[in-house]
């Protein structure tokens, strides 16, 4: 859940790396434990969401790598 081991071996191969999240289990301050089912209809809340920031950060990403964290 930490991504270090991803970024990590993202870094070493000189691969862009980006991370997506969602938070989808928020019992952390209810008052009763989380069912899977509310997890996967927070889930489906954010689907939508979650497609339309991909498609605008894709259509971001430049054609030339110009990443200034390049090793070679």
């Amino acid at each position: 859940m930490t991504l270090v081991p991803e970024c990590v071996l993202a870094r070493e191969v000189e691969i862009c790396y980006a991370a997506i999240a969602m938070v989808t289990d928020y019992d952390c301050w209810k008052d009763h434990n989380v069912s899977i089912e509310e997890i996967v209809a927070t889930m489906m809340q954010n689907e939508e969401k979650v497609k339309k920031m991909l498609v605008e950060a894709i259509a971001k990403i430049p054609n030339t790598r110009a990443c200034p964290w390049r090793l070679r």
